[in-house]
């Protein structure tokens, strides 16, 4: 297994807050470059960046950024959060190009990206939604396949495992794949499990929590995030379909909401080290 961590584990630290939360004891000193030393700390094999946390394009400091990572894969994380916003953000596409154009410069192979998020879904009904953001999800595709980056479609609490195979299946293209988030399926009433099978082999990454309930919380900001094995994701179920399913990309320990009372940074190192444990 490869491990990485997602650098929205430490939004708190980064300086976001979720409905509900309350603000971390003390803030990251280094900001944008924190998550990537927190991930070379524990040793793992990556980390995905949430470009949300990091200056735009055309001013962030490649040089310091490819200098803290060292070894790791890095993997920009676009979109936070409502990325194309189901087509309705004209601003959105130009952004996620900017980003892409900007992962080829520095060789990352992958790109995770979403599409919109769960503060969209049931506004309108699915279908208008898929039909409206399929052409700027094909350009981007297409731009994508020139420059020899996979786009990673994050299942972001906005599409069905199922609505996201029908939106892989308009855009037709081989540089398209998923962004596998188990705790997210559960959110929008997926089997974890059954929808990795569904969408394999077209995952090439993952962003693994786990977490309780998703009914009776706030429906953006989610349930809060717990360790491995005491929450309601079936951690062990997806991590044996993904391994049956040869999926050999990263497995992204991510923390979403945060309780009080839960050190995020303690948290995430439990994560690593229960997926070093069983992987």
């Amino acid at each position: 297994m490869r491990i990485g961590i997602d650098s929205y584990s430490y939004h708190r630290l980064l300086g976001e807050l979720r409905a509900g939360e309350v603000p971390a004891a003390e803030r990251f000193a280094a900001g944008d470059l924190d998550p990537i030393r927190e991930a070379r700390a524990l040793g793992v094999d990556g980390v995905s960046l949430e470009t949300c946390f990091l200056k735009p394009p055309d001013r962030l400091d490649t040089a310091a950024l490819a200098g803290a990572a060292g070894p790791l894969e890095v993997v920009f994380a676009w979109g936070a959060p409502n990325g194309l916003a189901f087509g309705h953000d004209e601003a959105a596409l130009p952004a996620l190009h900017a980003w892409l154009t900007l992962a080829a410069s520095l060789g990352h192979r992958v790109m995770r990206i979403v599409v919109g998020g769960p503060s969209l879904r049931g506004r309108e009904p699915v279908a208008d939604q898929l039909e409206r953001v399929a052409p700027p999800l094909s350009e981007a595709a297409r731009l994508a396949e020139t420059a020899g980056v996979t786009l990673a479609l994050e299942n972001h609490g906005d599409l069905t495992a199922g609505e996201l195979d029908s939106l892989l299946g308009r855009v037709g293209s081989p540089a398209l794949g998923v962004c596998f988030d188990a705790a997210n399926a559960l959110r929008v009433g997926d089997d974890p499990v059954a929808a990795v099978h569904l969408l394999l082999p077209a995952i090439h990454m993952v962003h693994l929590r786990d977490s309780g309930p998703p009914e009776g919380v706030d429906p953006v900001a989610g349930p809060p995030s717990v360790p491995y094995g005491t929450g309601v994701v079936p951690i062990d179920g997806v991590l044996r379909a993904l391994a049956a399913g040869g999926f050999d990309g990263l497995v992204c320990a991510e923390v979403a909401q945060v309780a009080p009372g839960v050190d995020e940074r303690v948290l995430v190192a439990e994560y690593v080290g229960w997926l070093r444990e069983h992987g």
